[in-house]
């Protein structure tokens, strides 16, 4: 299954944030967080762009399974709320980043020239269509609503004529498109909304496949892109966030998470405790066991990601990208790690911080290229 994911930033001005990225530069530096990850995910902060196409019901659920990993609420995920205009135009921008409208299908209702959002009629939604647009009632925005049960009123965007109510009998096609998709009840109507490359709104047919838009909880955003600390602290900041930090062990999860969601699992889960103090030994249960790991194998640059945590003005002094300290109370240090800077083998120490798919942290030297966690601010 081909899944592309593009998030949504932090809306900066919302968290008092002043960065010196402008909006187009930001899909940029998200771009190239993300153009390596498996899988083709695509991940940033509040919106989640997911380009395998789905009809409104598979689109709904995935929505709801994609913060059961990585969520900072205990809220599930839904159908993205477009209820602004900003937020209106920076959908359609990640849209256009993600899925250019020049590369897709020319015809007009091809399934990757709309997104799924999570509008939808839950009034009147039997209601008569009247085929000529002079002749139909004024829209209800109350008819409609967004997931918290709010409705369109302060902002909407349909085409014109949109929308139409336009039903369909069982067994016919939804447009002339020849991929589209089929009524399958005694009779369809049109009560979700899609959104196109220019931002427009459409009411649609819940059987059509889209790629949708999700709202997103996460905190971390994950880059398979094999950096520098330095590399990757600019990297981050390129895309509008900052190197990943971790306050305590709940986002210490959060964070580990976060890597095998878009890095893949390493097969070394069962195993935390078990390295870093010159020996493998039996630890751990399961299908994996510790005892058989080949001992470089676990320093593999794959199992591990950059955080923004590091000693660079003091050594032992470990400062996030913040100012704030480190370290907190059960800070899951890899043995014998966090004590020694290395510098007596290389001119440059182990000043940084990286942290492992299972969840433990290592002082690692900064020139040495990994994968890297950035994060939305907060």
């Amino acid at each position: 299954m081909r899944l592309t994911i593009l998030c949504y930033i932090c809306v900066i001005a919302e968290l008092g944030i002043t960065l010196n990225v402008s909006l187009n530069e930001q899909v940029i530096g998200l771009k190239n967080l993300v153009r390596k990850l498996p899988n083709h995910v695509f991940p940033t902060c509040h919106v989640v762009l997911v380009a395998d196409l789905a009809n409104f019901t598979s689109a709904e659920n995935r929505c709801k399974r994609l913060p059961a990993m990585l969520s900072r609420t205990n809220k599930a995920g839904t159908l993205a709320t477009v209820n602004s205009k900003e937020a209106n135009d920076f959908l359609t921008l990640l849209f256009n980043a993600a899925l250019p409208k020049h590369k897709q299908h020319r015809n007009t209702f091809a399934g990757t020239r709309w997104v799924w959002t999570g509008l939808r009629k839950t009034k009147k939604i039997n209601q008569k269509h009247i085929r000529k647009v002079e002749n139909r009632k004024p829209y209800n925005a109350e008819d409609w609503q967004w997931y918290d049960g709010s409705s369109p009123k302060d902002f909407e965007n349909w085409n014109r004529g949109q929308p139409d109510q336009r039903p369909l009998k069982m067994g016919k096609k939804s447009s002339d498109y020849k991929h589209s998709g089929i009524c399958k009840e005694r009779l369809c109507r049109q009560n979700q909304m899609r959104l196109n490359h220019e931002g427009m709104w459409d009411d649609a047919f819940s059987f059509e496949e889209h790629p949708f838009a999700c709202d997103y909880q996460g905190k971390y955003i994950v880059s398979a892109e094999m950096k520098t600390w330095e590399e990757a602290k600019a990297a981050c900041e390129a895309a509008g966030l900052q190197l990943a930090t971790v306050r305590n062990l709940d986002e210490t999860d959060q964070l580990r998470r976060a890597l095998i969601f878009f890095l893949g699992e390493s097969g070394f889960d069962n195993c935390k405790g078990a390295f870093g103090n010159g020996k493998d030994y039996e630890h751990g249960v399961g299908q994996f066991n510790c005892v058989k790991v080949k001992r470089k194998k676990r320093w593999d640059p794959i199992h591990w990601a950059w955080t923004g945590g590091n000693d660079l003005k003091k050594e032992g002094d470990y400062r996030w990208t913040d100012g704030t300290v480190v370290l907190f109370e059960g800070f899951p240090w890899i043995a014998n790690a966090g004590d020694n800077n290395g510098s007596k083998r290389k001119a440059k120490g182990q000043n940084s911080l990286t942290i492992s798919k299972w969840g433990e942290f290592d002082d690692s030297y900064g020139h040495d290229k990994k994968p890297f966690a950035c994060e939305c601010y907060r």
